[in-house]
C-alpha cells in the first residue's frame, strides 16, 4: 500500500515514480522532478511547433533505445525522420498514427498493451469528448508509459484529473497551469540556445589609436 502513488495521505504528497526528461534543468523545474509514470500530462500550446515535441526528444530517445515503442497519435504534421534521427530516436520504433478519428483509440489500446515507452496524441478539431480524456487517463494509470495529449490552439480541455497542465507560449516558454502548489511558474525551453542582444557603441578610430580629434587640438593649441 505505501507504495502506491494514488492514494491519499493526508498532508503527505504521495510520490510519484517519474522518467527524466533528459535536462537536468527541466527536471529540477517539473514538480514531480520529470515526467510523472503512468499519468496524464496536458499541454496547450499557443500555436503548434513551438517546442511541444522538441521538449520530448531526450526521452524519446532513450525510451527507443531502450526498445520501447513511441506512439505519436494525429500529429498535425508529420515529424522530420532526420530531426529525429539527430536527436537519438531510433525511428524503427517510432509509430505515427495518421487518422485523427482513431488517435484516442490507438493510444488507449497502445497503452494498455504495457509494451510502449511514451504516447502523445493531439486531439480531433472541436470539442474534445471528456470520456474519451477518462478512458485515456485510465489506460494511462495500468501501465508505466506515461500519455500526453497536446490541444490544439484555442482548444479548450474538458475537466480531467490530469496530473499535469503546462502551457507553451513563443519563446519558447512553459507555464505551470495545474500539477504544484504554485501554478504560473515559468520555465524558458531554449534558454541555452538564446542570445542576449546588447547594444554595442564603436569607439571612434582616431580614439583608439590615441590621436585626439580636430576639435581637440584646435582647443589644446588654444590654450
Amino acid at each position: 500500500m505505501s507504495s502506491r502513488s494514488d492514494l491519499w495521505r493526508g498532508q503527505r504528497r504521495p510520490v510519484d515514480a517519474r522518467i527524466s526528461s533528459g535536462r537536468a534543468d527541466l527536471d529540477a523545474w517539473l514538480p514531480a522532478g520529470g515526467w510523472p509514470s503512468g499519468r496524464l500530462i496536458e499541454f496547450q500550446p499557443d500555436h503548434f511547433g513551438l517546442g511541444e515535441l522538441e521538449l520530448l526528444l531526450p526521452m524519446m530517445a532513450q525510451q527507443t533505445r531502450q526498445g520501447q515503442p513511441i506512439i505519436l497519435a494525429a500529429p498535425p504534421m508529420i515529424p522530420c525522420p532526420q530531426r529525429l534521427a539527430r536527436s537519438g530516436v531510433a525511428l524503427d520504433k517510432l509509430v505515427v498514427v495518421r487518422r485523427p478519428e482513431q488517435a484516442f483509440w490507438a493510444a488507449e489500446q497502445s497503452l494498455k498493451s504495457g509494451l510502449c515507452g511514451m504516447v502523445m496524441v493531439w486531439p480531433p478539431r472541436g470539442r474534445v469528448q471528456p470520456r474519451a480524456l477518462r478512458r485515456l487517463q485510465l489506460s494511462a494509470e495500468q501501465g508505466a508509459a506515461p500519455a500526453f495529449i497536446c490541444y490544439r490552439p484555442g482548444q479548450q480541455p474538458p475537466p480531467s484529473l490530469a496530473t499535469l497542465r503546462l502551457a507553451i507560449h513563443p519563446g519558447p516558454e512553459l507555464e505551470l497551469l495545474r500539477g504544484a502548489p504554485e501554478p504560473g511558474r515559468r520555465f524558458q525551453i531554449g534558454r541555452s540556445n538564446v542570445v542576449s542582444l546588447r547594444l554595442r557603441t564603436r569607439q571612434p578610430l582616431r580614439a583608439r589609436a590615441g590621436i585626439a580629434s580636430p576639435m581637440n587640438q584646435l582647443q589644446q593649441a588654444q590654450t
